[in-house]
């Protein structure tokens, strides 16, 4: 009945494609139409609900946030008398297998809805493949209309996606880098900015920047779509932005041999999921021929989900500050309708700069902990080390100073502050000492072996003791950084209401006067409602500041920095 009905609308949106490592032959009784080839790891293709790929065009998706990887089949095609393609490997009305071969199928089944856009002219000089499907490309007319885009500059332009609301950490470390910020697109949360030169007798070494949650070098500028646009304005914006830079795609896919594509989406409302934007975005890369084009055809490389060499980035944006959306319901109907956003460009091994990976082992545990953020918070942390008045409260000269994660679970911040501090060449004279506190021996073990065998150049202590009761002196550590519980994953809220303010009541006993504490929680009511106020009144911590950002999906979450006042007393701390 699909296939009936796939064929009565010429349109295979309805047919997903299921095919063995071989490309062969379907599962019987199972509803698939074929409409492609399986790559080299036997993964499959998914037809989005516009249609397979066009034009050739061997599409690949990774995961967004909320996808599974999916479309990596590759649609061989050759343009013919009514420009329809024809793909390898079919599946009859019947659901029998048809042999594989060039045009071996209705030609209803396997012309897209959309249609097929014309391949852009290349000169057959520059064309490194001279298949059968490659002789049909059209030579240029002229000189101008062959030469397309000119070449990649010396210096590249690269895209770094931040975590909304962190914007101001993100462009503090591109200056730090001596980065040149091209454009800062501030409502889709994109630097754009170019690495500094490295010196003329300098080895070339990787930039890695710890703010960022993707990173690609970009191929064009930023192109701009209308509100709430379809599939087909996706479709349109980024053809005619991959049209005008032709020569500079092909340059950047046409060395490698694998490739695949990602969609990553930042949207208040999900219109569509990744996979079906694609083959759209597919379609503008094979027509100007910067992917291979068949079975065999060596123009540019062939998809591979998961062998890959190069990866085609696009991030689709709509502007909306999500924030305000989660934390301001009344206006949440007012956002929207302006104009989004698409990013696209490449990464690979040679991309001059690159996120920091720490690598975390977690084993089994349920840890929410992302890297980006981790790092984010301890480039707070560090700003708070450097700044007057924090740490050695004691006075002693070459005194160390002391940072604590009272919950520190595996270890995720504390790593993300030992990377910090070395990259930023905070140690100085006193050197910094990383205390990690936990109940969960697991968890300890595994932040054991994360520290790795040398535990780094920062000294690191692990203690197994509970956060109710830390086992430190009074007025011992310079600075604390906490993501308690937030009743989610671990405990209930219940627990958190209960504990949260006996938590707080021992950082405040442990922190020097004049320390602070960097605070990760989504429990806003409960920090400022119940653990806030009677410290605050008791002089023993005062509020400094409240950052909402969006911590990997939860758009209500926040940073706060307490700090104990220079002046409390000892009576105040007992």
């Amino acid at each position: 009945a699909i296939l009936a009905q796939a064929a009565r609308t010429q349109d295979l949106s309805l047919a997903l494609l299921k095919l063995t490592p071989m490309g062969g032959q379907i599962a019987a009784g199972e509803p698939f139409a074929a409409a492609g080839t399986a790559s080299a790891t036997g993964a499959a293709s998914v037809v989005g609900p516009s249609g397979p790929c066009a034009a050739g065009g061997a599409t690949a998706c990774s995961a967004s946030a909320d996808t599974t990887a999916s479309a990596a089949g590759a649609t061989a095609a050759t343009e013919g008398a009514e420009g329809a393609a024809a793909a390898k490997g079919a599946v009859g009305a019947e659901g029998a297998t048809v042999a594989a071969g060039v045009g071996a199928f209705d030609a209803r089944l396997r012309k897209p809805e959309r249609g097929l856009p014309p391949h852009e002219p290349e000169a057959s000089c520059e064309r490194p493949c001279r298949c059968e499907v490659c002789r049909e490309v059209p030579e240029p007319s002229s000189e101008a209309e062959g030469r397309g885009s000119a070449c990649a500059a010396s210096t590249p332009t690269l895209v770094g996606i931040y975590p909304r609301g962190l914007s101001f950490l993100a462009l503090a470390e591109l200056a730090r880098a001596e980065a040149t910020v091209v454009e800062h697109l501030e409502a889709f949360c994109a630097v754009l900015f170019r690495p500094p030169l490295p010196a003329p007798d300098a080895v070339a070494q990787v930039l890695e920047l710890s703010t960022f949650e993707q990173m690609f070098e970009a191929v064009g500028g930023a192109v701009p779509l209308p509100p709430e646009p379809s599939l087909a304005d996706i479709g349109a914006a980024a053809e005619s932005q991959i049209r005008k830079h032709s020569r500079l795609w092909r340059e950047q896919l046409r060395p490698f041999r694998k490739w695949r594509l990602s969609v990553h989406r930042d949207h208040l409302v999900q219109r569509y999921k990744s996979p079906v934007v694609v083959p759209v975005l597919g379609d503008g890369l094979a027509a100007v021929g910067a992917i291979s084009l068949a079975e065999g055809c060596q123009a540019g490389p062939e998809v591979d989900l998961t062998g890959f060499e190069v990866e085609v980035v696009a991030y689709l944006s709509d502007g909306i500050d999500k924030l305000l959306a989660a934390n301001d319901t009344k206006a949440r109907a007012s956002l929207g309708g302006g104009p989004e956003l698409l990013l696209m460009g490449v990464r690979s091994a040679s991309l001059p700069c690159r996120p920091v990976a720490l690598e975390v082992q977690k084993g089994a545990l349920r840890s929410r902990a992302d890297d980006t953020v981790a790092l984010c918070v301890a480039q707070r942390a560090a700003d708070l080390l450097v700044a007057p008045g924090l740490g050695g409260g004691s006075g002693a000269a070459g005194a160390r100073c002391v940072v604590l994660d009272p919950m520190c679970g595996v270890g995720t911040y504390l790593l993300a502050l030992r990377w910090v501090l070395a990259q930023r060449g905070l140690d100085g004279q006193r050197g910094t000492e990383l205390i990690g506190v936990d109940l969960d021996s697991e968890a300890l073990s595994h932040m054991r072996t994360n520290l790795g065998p040398e535990g780094g150049s920062h000294p690191f202590t692990i203690i197994h003791g509970s956060s109710v009761a830390l086992p430190l002196r009074s007025d011992s550590v310079d600075l604390i950084v906490a993501d308690p519980p937030w009743g989610q994953r671990h405990s209930s809220h219940t627990y958190v209401k209960q504990h949260f303010p006996r938590w707080a009541r021992e950082w405040a006993r442990v922190l020097r006067p004049g320390g602070a504490a960097v605070v990760v929680t989504i429990c806003k009511k409960v920090f400022e409602d119940r653990v806030l106020p009677p410290l605050q009144k008791a002089g023993l911590l005062e509020l400094e500041e409240a950052v909402v950002f969006d911590n990997k999906g939860w758009t209500v979450c926040r940073m706060y920095v307490v700090r104990k006042p220079a002046s409390a007393s000892a009576a105040q701390r007992s």
